[in-house]
């Protein structure tokens, strides 16, 4: 079998979060947007594999993962199927530790992203638009990632991106995990929480010396949050 392969869904994945049910309704591929890689997924890619191995199949093992990791199940998700927009999906988040972090990390904004883990199964290449369409994927799992999984990759991007709309993907998630890192959650998932925000910093850094390469102005150890927004709004307004 062709080797497993990740994609992550960003804007609009969520729809919905039941803290007193424990309940997360959203999408873990949108239909129709064009990667980084060049591949577009298609209506009706997931229709074979959740037949075989969706929710009302005679054998259920399709996942919701917490970062793509095994050993950190959330749920079998009850409801998965597509729609209009792509792979739509209900899941009753597990009781736990973990699990409830979870939910109130999708709450207080910092988890906003999911992920599919699969095989293709069918594809048809357009060698003139460099476009690569996926006509049917095996699927493994869906998980809730972080944003700080493809930070490198939007470094390396950056001068082909609007800074503005950057700019506020930084605040934005900057301030979420400002909030949550001063939350109640488990030892484990603060110390993950303080990683990501240095990530960010760093993040930050990388920017300013990619506009001012020669710069020595930027300290070497971890900036505070205001001196973060402070360097973002000097080289990216």
């Amino acid at each position: 079998m062709n080797e497993m392969l990740f994609k992550n869904t960003k804007g609009g994945s969520i729809k919905d979060v039941d803290t007193a049910k424990g309940i997360v309704t959203g999408y873990f591929s949108i239909f129709g947007n064009k990667d980084s890689d060049g591949d577009i997924i298609m209506p009706g890619a997931f229709a074979k594999t959740i037949q075989e191995n969706g929710p009302k199949s005679q054998k259920p093992r399709i996942l919701h993962l917490l970062q793509h990791d095994t050993w950190k199940p959330l749920a079998k998700p009850t409801t998965l199927e597509e729609d209009a927009k792509g792979l739509y999906f209900e899941s009753l988040i597990s009781k736990t530790s973990y699990g409830r972090d979870t939910l109130q990390l999708y709450l207080d904004g910092v988890l906003t992203e999911h992920s599919i883990g699969f095989n293709t199964i069918k594809r048809e290449v357009d060698e003139t638009t460099e476009t690569t369409k996926l006509l049917e994927l095996k699927l493994w799992e869906g998980s809730t990632v972080s944003w700080g999984a493809n930070m490198e990759a939007m470094v390396t991007g950056m001068k082909s991106l609007d800074k503005k709309t950057l700019y506020d993907a930084l605040i934005k998630k900057m301030s979420a995990l400002q909030k949550a890192v001063k939350g109640n959650y488990t030892d484990e998932t603060a110390y993950q929480l303080e990683i990501e925000l240095l990530q960010i910093q760093q993040m930050i850094k990388s920017l300013s010396e990619i506009d001012e390469p020669d710069s020595t102005q930027v300290k070497e150890e971890p900036m505070t949050a205001v001196e973060a927004k402070e360097l973002l709004i000097k080289h990216l307004r």
